[in-house]
């Protein structure tokens, strides 16, 4: 029942097992030759460097699955295979395994804080998923009738704004908003144009929250994503405006941009920690 209900935790188990395997692997061939070296046993010290080699292929695969991908991290099978290819003594090469060992717990450390979780179907630019799939679907006959030319200039804005080019993104806003051949000023995506350039002038220029700020009316909460709650604070009903008018953006492009879609898919993580966060 589990497995129907979230069919991506049978991955993210899988994930979780490979996170652990790479500094068991890589400790593990240190710990196999040092057993053997302090018993005085015979044996080709090279067999324990198999487990670095390994734990830098698993580590390789951790960190192509996910969204933003990391160089350091992608490149250790190649450096792993300098343990087999030159000649050392067992000594050097236990220290060396000991050392390598770190490096890969680290790097691993540094793939989960700084590169995202791994990545599932939807997150790997295939194809929309969760909750912001449901969120296009359910707003998408509201956006199918706008003009290509301004769904990209949503996708544009959107893209640099999860990228943080706060400059470039107010810059999309305000031509939006002036081009004559998109929607009239009252439109909800209009508003959406007029929130994100706000909050990207703000960000951009690190200006403090203004006392007053736009928003949505009413009448437009059927095509938000996040209903405001009269409960909020100001800096709550301030950051979840931005939310929402990110989202209206998110889904009128997809809607009617469909040449832009692989740049959308490329930040749906971004869009869908928006349609996540409290």
């Amino acid at each position: 029942m589990a497995d129907k209900e979230n069919p991506d935790q049978p991955k993210n188990s899988l994930n979780s097992w490979l996170e652990i395997a790479v500094p068991v692997l890589s400790f593990g061939g240190a710990l196999f030759a040092i057993v053997f070296w302090i018993n005085g046993a015979s044996f080709d010290f090279r067999i324990s460097i198999v487990g670095c080699v390994v734990a830098s292929w698993v580590l390789a695969y951790l960190a192509w699955i996910r969204p933003k991908k990391d160089i350091v991290a992608l490149s250790t099978p190649v450096y792993s295979f300098i343990f087999i290819a030159v000649p050392t003594d067992i000594f050097s090469s236990v220290i060396l395994q000991i050392l390598y060992a770190i490096s890969l717990t680290v790097l691993l450390v540094r793939l989960k804080y700084r590169f995202g979780k791994p990545g599932t179907a939807a997150t790997l630019g295939k194809e929309l998923g969760g909750s912001l799939k449901t969120y296009i679907e359910h707003t998408r006959d509201s956006f199918s009738g706008i003009s290509s030319e301004t769904a990209h200039l949503a996708a544009v804005v959107f893209v640099r704004f999860a990228e943080g080019n706060y400059d470039d993104a107010a810059q999309s806003s305000k031509a939006a908003l002036i081009d004559g051949e998109n929607p009239g000023a009252g439109s909800p995506l209009m508003r959406a144009f007029g929130i994100i350039q706000e909050h990207s002038t703000i960000l951009h220029k690190s200006l403090p929250s203004p006392v007053t700020y736009l928003t949505f009316p009413e009448h437009d909460i059927p095509l938000l994503a996040k209903a405001p709650i009269a409960a909020h604070d100001d800096d709550m009903k301030f950051y979840t405006a931005l939310d929402n008018a990110l989202l209206v953006l998110y889904s009128a492009s997809w809607t009617a941009s469909e040449q832009d879609r692989p740049h959308l898919l490329a930040c749906q993580a971004f869009a869908q920690k928006l349609m996540s966060s409290k």
